[in-house]
This record gives structure tokens, sequence and C-alpha cells, in this order.
């Protein structure tokens, strides 16, 4: 057994002996006051301290959303008022946000229970709007009086109106599924509008692309698409982010032709398919005819202007302080502000163009 006693004896011998080698082997004549080399060190750390907070505030401010609630904001439209309407996938609604103060109010949608990690598990109810239900608010746009709403995961189109919530399929002699609530999409996603009022639709698993018009009309523009997700309409030119096959490509007068990303998933900046995108979900063109892209896959917001692609935003993977973008999809192009909603983060963020 050991005894107590004899092992403090040793340990505090051990102590007085470290201590001494400690004081044997620094210098008497070494002066106290830090070397200049020294004070250069600190000088530089101090330096690098401040280049620190510099960029915490500016990854901050780039990521602070227009939003004060967070949510899983996926699609966003602007209002006659100026105000902007976003879907939220997480807690299956739609919101009103004031930009000028970022108020968030539920616009349409009803709370739903919440499932063992918290989160709303939505569902579907045509009704007044604050007891309607979605399951997967994906995109929204102008359509009729009012606005049409993809849900995805129940797989039909809202009509979303000053009043109520309904389904809006539309009917088909095509020879597509028919459900008894119209036209069966597959995860719709995707939407617009074009100048005469007609809606398109991304039927994501369909791998189509649907157009409905004012009477509840359906035909099919576009087919043997991978994936097609984000659209935008301007100018005569419908916009489709391919996800499937990582590409933008354009639907203009009956026809799809490729306009930048290559088949490969992939992150670089070029000329139309020199370019890669990984997975890109959201598309936007402003007026001057750029056209900006969510690289989802990417954790990028990517531009093309006169066929080249370079990268307009990209979340540094290796830095804990830039944590947007990280899931980009829905876009809005306002002037000379570009409107991200980046389902991941939860926020809508805004960046000048």
């Amino acid at each position: 057994m050991v005894n107590s006693k004899s092992l403090r004896r040793k340990i505090a011998l051990f102590i007085v002996l470290a201590l001494t080698m400690t004081a044997c082997g620094k210098n008497p004549e070494q002066s106290e006051e830090p070397s200049k080399e020294s004070t250069v060190v600190k000088s530089e750390e101090k330096s690098e301290e401040v280049e620190t907070q510099e960029q915490v505030e500016e990854a901050q401010a780039m990521s602070e959303s227009v939003m004060d609630v967070m949510c899983g904001a996926s699609g966003i439209v602007a209002r006659a008022d100026g105000s902007l309407l976003v879907t939220d996938i997480y807690n299956k609604v739609i919101w009103q946000v004031q930009v000028h103060n970022g108020i968030s109010t539920v616009y349409a949608g009803g709370e739903t229970v919440a499932d063992l990690y918290g989160e709303p598990v939505g569902g579907y109810n045509d009704d007044i709007l604050e007891e309607s239900y979605f399951k997967e608010p994906w995109a929204i746009s102008p359509f009729l009086d009012g606005y049409a709403v993809s849900d995805a995961k129940n797989n039909v189109v809202r009509y979303v109106s000053k009043e109520n919530v309904q389904t809006v399929n539309g009917s088909t002699k095509e020879k597509i599924a028919i459900s008894n609530l119209g036209v069966r999409f597959e995860n719709p996603t995707g939407l617009a509008t074009d100048e005469d009022g007609n809606l398109y639709i991304s039927d994501t698993l369909c791998g189509a692309i649907r157009k409905i018009d004012e009477k509840g009309n359906l035909v099919t523009v576009a087919d043997e698409l991978e994936e097609p997700m984000g659209l935008c309409w301007k100018n005569g030119v419908l916009y489709i982010a391919e996800a499937g096959l990582n590409r933008i490509v354009k639907l203009e007068a009956g026809k799809v032709t490729v306009v930048a990303g290559g088949e490969e998933a992939g992150f670089e900046d070029g000329e139309g398919t020199a370019a890669l995108f990984d997975g890109p979900q959201g598309v936007a063109v402003s007026d001057d005819g750029v056209i900006y892209v969510a690289d989802t896959g990417n954790s990028a917001v990517r531009e093309i202007r006169d066929g080249v692609v370079s990268t307009l935003l990209s979340r540094d993977r290796t830095s804990s302080l830039e944590m947007c973008p990280i899931s980009p999809v829905g876009m809005l192009v306002s002037g000379n502000d570009l409107y991200i909603c980046d389902s991941f983060a939860r926020k809508v963020i805004r960046i000048g163009r």
C-alpha cells in the first residue's frame, strides 16, 4: 500500500526542483521590458483582431434578413403596395413583409400541429386565408386577381385571392394524369406569369413545363427536361432553372435552348456551357437583361451578363463568419435590389445590384 505522507513528500520535492530549474534557466540580466520584436508581434495581432471584427460586421450586414421572423423562405413576389409576399416551406404559410421596417405577418395559411422536431406538419385545406393549409408552399407568382402558389408536397397549385385559397390545377385534353382536383402534378415548384396572364408551372418530377390560362385550360409547353424548377418570364422568354442537368435554359417561340451551364455539376465561371452550376433552383431576370441564378448546390448566387457567368455571392465554407447564402432558392429583382430567399438560413437577404 502506498504511504500517503511519503507520496506527499515526493510531490513537494518534485515541485521545488521544478521551480529551481525554472529559476536557474532565467538570465538575471534579461530585461523585463518587452523587446521591439515582441511589440511588433502584438501590434500585428491587434491588427488581425481589428480585421476579424470588420469581417464579422460585414458578414452580419450581408446576412441580415429583411424579415423580422425566421422562416424557410422559398418563393418571393412584390405587391403593388410595395410589400413582399414570401412563401415559407418550414412554417407552411405565406408571409407579408413590409420592406421599410421588416415587419412580417401571416398573409395566408393556418397554424398546424408540430412534429417531433417542432416543425409544423402543414396540411391541405381550401378555405378562408387564415384557415387554409399548405404542405410545402414553394413558389408564388401573380395570377388572376391574386397569386398562384405551388404547393409541392400536395402536388397542386393553389390560388390565393383576397379572401380565400382554392386549388387551380386546371383541365386539359392532353393524355396526362388527372385527379379529382384536375391535372395531377408531380412536385410542382417554379412559377411565372406572362403579360397575358398565363401561368407557367414547373412540373418537376414529370420533367415538363405546363401553362394554365385564365380560364383554367392547361397545355404542356415543354417536356423532356430534367427536374425543371425556378422560372422567370421576361420579354417573351421563359427562363428555366433545370436543376437535374445543372443549367439554365430558355423557352422561346416553342424551342428550348441552353443559356449557360453544362450537364455536369461543378462550380466554374465562364462563357455559356463552359460555366458550371450545381442543381440551380432559382432564376430571376432584370430589365437590363442580367440573369441571376440561385446556384443552390454551390451555396452561391451567380449572374449571367452577355452570356458570361460570374459569381456574385458565394459562401466561404472555410469561414464560420459567412453563413449566407447556404441554400438560395427564390429570387426577385426590384429596382436596384436583388432579394434572395435562403430556405436553410431561414431568411431573405437583400443586396445591391
